[in-house]
Parts: structure tokens; C-alpha cells; sequence
């Protein structure tokens, strides 16, 4: 038995002795492991680095010498090296007390190259991408630029457009990058669909958009391309143009673009919801604010009971509101429209509720997208500037205003908080757009010949927000050039000063017997006193000389035999004969203007009225007052054959003040008061000499009717017309009727004394082209005398760029 126990014991003894190792080496290989987890090193050494400064690539680190760390230490050293996007691989270890960082630098780009653009130019394409010449190579940047690219050539219509790269490897470590690029057909839009309209025809909805269907002059006016963000602005623009017209409920269900892969086109179908169409109802004013009596503010109104519902009323009647009791002392107004539909009576009611705001003001206005117009012409435009109280509506008014400056594609003000709650950052995001303008107009006339009219305007001169033209009008007998300048802003205030200078040369035709030279000098200020109603006022020097050509004039064939007698061809007329040599008129004036077309371009509703008075005897030789009128109306007839009708209403007269007076001074009206006339074609004439006397007093009115043309898709923005035109110019002083009397006994005065009504008809193309609109008129006289001057065709046009 002890002997067993013995054993037991020794094999015990054994196992121990056995096991000792192993659990000697456990507390070992522990101290080991914590040695590595939490250890420190002396210095950090950076290997591979050949650009970058080795204390830079180490200042990445989150280790220090003489520190402890550990493996989460090293993961987070490799991270923030990766993230800087200068290496293509990190590699961290321990060398005995020495921490190794081992890079491996990306490449620098040489250049960056385009292959296969066309309708892009490199330019575009490199303000596009971020790979640049000189920048740290990076293939994920590189990836992203070919989806950007993409989207670029998308916004130009090339959807399908193919695009690639390569990387070519130059010594010392350097790359050119390379873009391949197949710039494919170009995507076209096949069709613009509405569903659910019922109100207004697809015809009608199309035109409001700017995105148009691709046809025959889409390569030039580059308007048929399927853009998201023009889509989105297309969709603003329906929905304005609904709320505009009575449709409060109305509403874009979806928008859809279905590309035609096989076909490389769009189809674009619009699902609206029209609702019902509603009037105003009852209109109010609440206010909350002491001192403010709301019975004195309904005359701020532009909503009425029983007029047909409208957004923009709404929007102009809260910013008079705001207006007039800000004006009172009360900064933070806010006024907030509160609508409650009847739809029994198919009316809204108003109520405009006037609060004092939460007091917030203006931290900073910043300004993006204005690539050309500078930042001030934009700044200025504001009512309101840093520190100021911010008002929403006074930054809705200046977003309207920016857009009336016609400089800008798109304007979106939005804001974001300031540094406090009570401090706001304005955002304003513009695009520019085209604000020059050359054009072109001309006509025939079988008396004078080919006539030609060239013109150059930049309304954004040099990115300042100034008004530039230069005119020059060139014809068989007639030159004529002209310059202007206006600066809107003139002393930093809404106040314009302009500037215009003119010379004419006229030699003798057989609608007058006699030359004339006219330079004249004109300075003007204009006032706006709202957004649609402008003033001005001007100073003018006209200095003019009248000789007589010696060349014989034969007169017209229309000319009645009877009523030139002894015609002698070029002699002057006796009333114009006193007035040979120099002439000055001296004079001021004013000019009334008020506004409120839908469109100033291409308007269907609304109305414009301008009146205007010169007085000259202000110094010089004339004495008299001129008065000149015009009041314009468009209005749609029918929405769904988009039918739209103009009348214009035009007069004037002059009156003497008892001083020299000169007939030259008169009324001369021809094929720009009634078509199918030529250049003063039509009113008193000497019945002698054939000359062109005008006239001291006018009128004459327009009727027109616009419509689609037949078979004609209305993308391609061709339009006709039918027109009429009527009016008279009538009125000789006593002075000149006398003297051609005394000069010419015997002869027939009807001529002299015409007071007939004259009047055409015709039919007219309007091409909003991309050069522009261009109008061609034909017109045939129907009331007419033997003496007049026709013209039965002209043209004009004048393209934006």
C-alpha cells in the first residue's frame, strides 16, 4: 500500500515538474503582450517621403515619442494619413525604440487633357472638374470628375455621351490625366405632355416654359434641352401662372422624363391638378399694432371683392401694407395673408393680419453666381443692408427688382441662421444671363431705296449695371448714328442719368427738296417712383442746318398730275424756304411710364401707358411745346387656341407759344404709325414741290390679333398676325399755309390742308428667333390720298447675346 501511495506521489512530482515551464511562461508571454498593446517609443522616423516634410507627415500621427500607445493609437495614425489623400499606401511599425512611418506619395498631376469635346472647350470642362494641373493625383477624384463631366454634357443636351479616362505615369513621380470623351447625338425632347389640364390647352402651358420640344432652329436656340433644375424651374412658372389666374388649389402632381434609349430622346409628361377657379371674397385688415388704424390701409389694397384670384395681388398688397406701416415707425412689421375658401360661392376670403415680428436683424448678405454682374449692382437693389431689421417682404421686393433688371437666368434669396438667434444671413444665388443686344431692321421703298438699320445695346455694361448703345441707320439718302450711355445708380441713389448723342445726315428725295444735318445732345434723369411707374426728365440741344440740293427731283408715280401743277422738282417748299441754314432748339421735358406686363419681352396681358412733353425755349431759336402719348394693351382671347389681342392707342400734338416756330419741327409719320407707308408718307405736303410738310397735331390707333400658325409647332416660337392700322396727321401753322399761298397763287391748297383719315391692312410673322424676334410685315394701304408714299413690306429684328 505505501508502496502504491509512493508512486502516486512521484507521478504527481512528475507532472508538476513537467507543467513548470508552461506556467513559468504564461506570466511571461502576458508581460509581453501588455509590452506590445502600451509601448513607447523614442522617436518617429518617416521613410518614401520625397515632396512632403517629414515633421508634416508626423505632425498626421496620434502617437508621440516618449508617450505610451497601443494598436487603436496606430489604427487612427493610418486613417488621418489616408485621409489626406498624398499617399497611395501607409505602412506603420516599431524598429526598436524607433517608430517607423513608411509612405509611398501619390502622384502629381501634369496636366489634365480632354479628348474628343467639342460642344464643351477644354475651358468649361476644367472649371468643371477638380483634378487640376499641379494637384495631388487621386483616382477616386478622377471617377467622380467622369460623373461630372457627365452631368455637364447632360445640361447641353449629350445625355448619352460617353466618357473615360487614362492615366499616363511621367518620371519624378508625376501623371498626365486624360478624359476621353464621345460626345454621342444630342438628346432632343420629342414631346411635352400635360395630363389633367383643362383650364389651359397644352399649347398654352408649353409657351409658359422655357424647356421647349426640339424642332427645326432648336440647334441654334439650344432651349430643347432636359435639364432636372430647368424642369424645376418650368414647374415654378406653371405654378405661378395658375395661382396668377384664379387657380389657388392647383397643384404638379408628378413630372415625368422617359429618355428613349434606342431613339436618344425625351418624353416629358407633366400630371397637374387644376382645382377650381376662384374670385376674391371678402377682404380685411387685422392689426394688433397700438396706433395703427386698419381702415386707413384698405387704400394699400391690390385685392378687390369679385376680382379674379391672384397671387401676385396678394404679394404687392403685403408689401404695400408693409411699407405703410413700416413707414410709421414700426421696423418689424410682419404682415401674413390668411385665406379661408368658400367653395359653395367658389371665393376667398382675405384677411391680412398685421403683427409686430420677432425683432431679428441682418448679419451678412452674401452673394453667389454672379460671374459677370459685379456684387455691387446686385447689393444695391436692396432696401436693407448689414445691421438693418430683416424683413421678408422688403427681401421679396428686391428679388422682384433683381429680376426686372433683365441681367439674371434665375434669382433665389434664401437665408440660414446668424451667429444669435436674433441675427439672420441673407443668401442670394443668381445666374447670369445675355444682356446685349444687336439688331437689325430694314424695308424698301420704291422712291428712297434699300433702308438698313444696325444697332448694338448692352443693358449689364461691363458687369456695372449700366445701359450702353451705339445706333447706326444707313440708306440711300438717310444716315443716321446715335450713342447713349445711362448709369442707373447716379450718386449712389435710384436715380438714373443718361446721356445721348446724335448726328443725321439727310439729302434730298422726292418725298422732300431739300438736305438736312441735325446733331443733338440730350441729358436725362429718370426716377422710379414704384416698381412699375417711372418719371424722367431731360435737358436737349438740337442744332440742325437746312440747304437745298440744286438736283432735280422728279416726283413719285403715285403723285396726282392735277395736284402738282407747275411742279418744278428742286425747288424748296415756300414754307420751308425762310428756314435755310442753322437752327437751335433748346429745350426740357419729362416722360411718364407705367407697366404691368405679364411678359416685357413677349406680353399677352396688361397694359403700358407713356406720355410724355418737351418745351423748347430754353434759349435757342424754337418756341413751342410738343406732347406725345401712347397707351398699349394686350389681352388673351381664347387660352386654348392662345389667341391674344393688341391695341395701341397713339397721339400727340404741338403747340406754339407764340415764337419762331419751323415746320420741320412738325409730326412726320409714315410706316411706323401705319404700316404700308413709307417714311413720311403720308400728310400735309406742298403741292408744288412734292415736300413733306407733317403736321402739328396726330392720332392713330393699331388693332392686332396673334395666333399660332397651323401645322407650325409652337417650340419653334413662329406666330402670326392680322393687323389693321388707322390714323391722320394734320395741321400746318398759319405761317407756312400763307406762304406757300403767296408763293404758289392759284394752285390747289388741298394737299396743304389734308386732314385725311388714313388706313392698312396686312399679315405679319413674329419669329422669337434665337438671333432674337424677328417681325416681318406685309401691309396694303385701303385709305390712302394720291400724294401719300407707300411701302408695302418691312422687317425688323434684334437678337440678345
Amino acid at each position: 500500500m505505501a508502496a502504491k501511495n509512493n508512486r502516486i506521489r512521484a507521478a504527481v512530482l512528475a507532472l508538476a515538474l513537467a507543467c513548470c515551464p508552461v506556467l513559468v511562461s504564461v506570466p511571461l508571454l502576458l508581460a509581453s503582450a501588455g509590452q506590445v498593446h502600451a509601448a513607447v517609443v523614442n522617436r518617429v522616423e518617416v521613410v518614401g517621403n520625397a515632396r512632403m516634410d517629414a515633421d508634416t507627415v508626423a505632425s498626421y500621427l496620434t502617437i508621440e515619442p516618449g508617450k505610451s500607445f497601443d494598436n487603436s493609437d496606430i489604427d487612427e495614425s493610418l486613417k488621418q494619413l489616408f485621409a489626406t489623400g498624398l499617399f497611395r499606401d501607409v505602412s506603420i511599425y516599431r524598429r526598436g525604440s524607433v517608430l517607423v512611418v513608411e509612405v509611398d506619395e501619390n502622384a502629381t498631376v501634369n496636366e489634365v487633357f480632354f479628348e474628343g469635346n467639342k460642344r464643351l472647350k477644354d475651358p468649361a470642362l476644367k472649371a468643371e472638374v477638380q483634378t487640376a494641373s499641379r494637384s495631388i493625383f487621386n483616382e477616386e477624384t478622377v471617377i467622380a470628375d467622369l460623373e461630372t463631366i457627365s452631368n455637364a454634357y447632360a445640361r447641353v443636351g449629350r445625355s448619352d455621351a460617353d466618357i473615360s479616362y487614362e492615366i499616363v505615369d511621367l518620371a519624378n513621380n508625376r501623371v498626365n490625366v486624360v478624359f476621353r470623351i464621345n460626345e454621342g447625338d444630342k438628346t432632343k425632347i420629342s414631346s411635352i405632355q400635360f395630363i389633367g389640364n383643362h383650364a389651359f390647352s397644352d399649347m398654352r402651358l408649353r409657351d409658359i416654359m422655357r424647356t421647349k420640344e426640339t424642332h427645326f432652329f432648336s440647334p441654334l436656340a439650344s432651349d430643347d434641352i432636359y435639364d432636372p433644375a430647368r424642369i424645376q424651374a418650368d414647374e415654378e412658372l406653371l405654378r405661378q401662372y395658375y395661382f396668377n389666374h384664379g387657380y389657388a388649389d392647383f397643384q404638379i402632381i408628378s413630372t415625368i422624363a422617359d429618355l428613349d434609349s434606342v431613339k436618344n430622346q425625351y418624353n416629358i409628361t407633366i400630371t397637374v391638378e387644376e382645382g377650381g377657379r376662384y374670385e376674391f371674397g371678402d377682404i380685411s385688415i387685422d392689426s394688433t399694432i397700438p396706433g395703427i388704424d386698419s381702415e386707413s390701409l384698405y387704400g394699400e389694397l391690390k385685392t378687390r371683392p369679385g376680382d379674379t384670384y391672384s397671387a401676385r395681388a396678394i404679394e404687392q398688397s403685403i408689401e404695400q401694407l408693409t411699407q405703410a406701416v413700416s413707414a410709421t415707425g414700426f421696423a418689424f412689421v410682419e404682415v401674413v395673408p390668411r385665406g379661408d375658401r368658400n367653395f359653395d360661392t367658389g371665393t376667398i376670403d382675405v384677411v391680412y393680419l398685421v403683427d409686430e415680428g420677432p425683432r431679428v436683424y441682418i448679419e451678412r448678405i452674401e452673394i453667389f453666381g454672379n460671374s459677370r454682374t459685379r456684387d455691387h449692382v446686385i447689393r444695391r437693389e436692396f432696401d436693407l443692408s448689414e445691421g438693418d431689421a430683416f424683413n421678408q417682404i422688403n427681401v421679396q421686393s428686391t428679388r422682384r427688382r433683381l429680376d426686372a433688371l433683365g441681367f439674371f437666368e434665375r434669382v433665389e434669396i434664401n437665408t440660414r441662421p446668424g451667429s444669435s438667434p436674433d441675427r439672420v444671413v441673407v443668401i442670394v444665388r443668381v445666374q447670369d444671363k445675355p444682356t446685349g443686344e444687336f439688331s437689325i431692321g430694314g424695308g424698301y421703298s420704291s422712291s428712297d431705296g434699300a433702308i438698313a438699320t444696325v444697332s448694338f445695346s448692352e443693358r449689364n455694361f461691363l458687369g456695372r449695371g449700366q445701359f450702353f448703345a451705339i445706333t447706326g441707320g444707313i440708306g440711300a439718302n438717310d444716315q443716321e448714328y446715335r450713342v447713349a450711355f445711362t448709369e442707373p445708380f447716379f450718386l449712389g441713389q435710384r436715380i438714373s442719368a443718361g446721356i445721348d448723342l446724335s448726328q443725321s445726315f439727310s439729302e434730298a428725295t422726292s418725298s422732300r427738296n431739300y438736305a438736312s444735318d441735325a446733331t443733338s445732345v440730350s441729358l436725362e434723369f429718370g426716377v422710379p417712383v414704384t416698381d412699375n411707374f417711372t418719371t424722367s426728365f431731360y435737358y436737349r440741344y438740337l442744332s440742325s442746318d437746312l440747304r437745298v440740293d440744286g438736283t432735280r427731283i422728279e416726283p413719285a408715280s403715285t403723285f396726282d398730275a392735277d395736284a402738282i401743277q407747275g411742279n418744278t422738282g428742286g425747288e424748296l417748299s415756300a414754307a420751308l424756304a425762310p428756314w435755310q441754314g442753322t437752327w437751335v432748339a433748346s429745350s426740357v421735358g419729362y416722360t411718364l411710364s407705367y407697366s404691368n406686363y405679364d411678359d416685357p419681352r413677349v406680353p399677352r396681358e396688361g397694359w403700358r401707358f407713356a406720355m410724355g412733353q418737351n418745351i423748347s425755349g430754353v434759349g435757342g431759336d424754337a418756341n413751342y411745346v410738343r406732347t406725345d402719348a401712347t397707351l398699349t394693351g394686350y389681352m388673351p382671347l381664347s387660352q386654348d387656341a392662345d389667341l391674344v389681342a393688341m391695341g395701341r392707342l397713339r397721339g400727340g400734338n404741338i403747340f406754339s407759344l407764340g415764337g419762331r416756330y419751323r415746320p420741320l419741327d412738325n409730326f412726320f409719320q409714315g410706316g411706323r404709325a401705319i404700316r404700308g407707308f413709307d417714311s413720311y408718307g403720308f400728310g400735309p405736303r406742298d403741292p408744288v414741290t412734292g415736300d413733306a410738310l407733317g403736321g402739328m397735331t396726330y392720332f392713330n390707333a393699331t388693332a392686332e390679333i396673334q395666333f399660332p400658325i397651323p401645322f407650325m409647332p409652337e417650340s419653334a416660337g413662329i406666330r402670326g398676325a392680322v393687323f389693321a392700322d388707322a390714323g391722320t396727321l394734320f395741321g400746318i401753322d398759319t405761317t407756312s399755309r400763307g406762304l406757300i399761298a403767296a408763293a404758289n397763287p392759284g394752285v390747289s391748297m388741298a394737299q396743304v390742308n389734308d386732314e385725311s383719315l388714313r388706313a392698312s391692312a396686312g399679315i405679319s410673322i413674329l419669329w422669337d428667333s434665337p438671333f432674337g424676334t424677328l417681325r416681318f410685315d406685309f401691309a396694303e394701304p385701303f385709305s390712302r390720298q394720291p400724294w401719300d408714299r407707300t411701302r408695302r413690306f418691312s422687317f425688323g429684328a434684334n437678337t440678345n447675346f
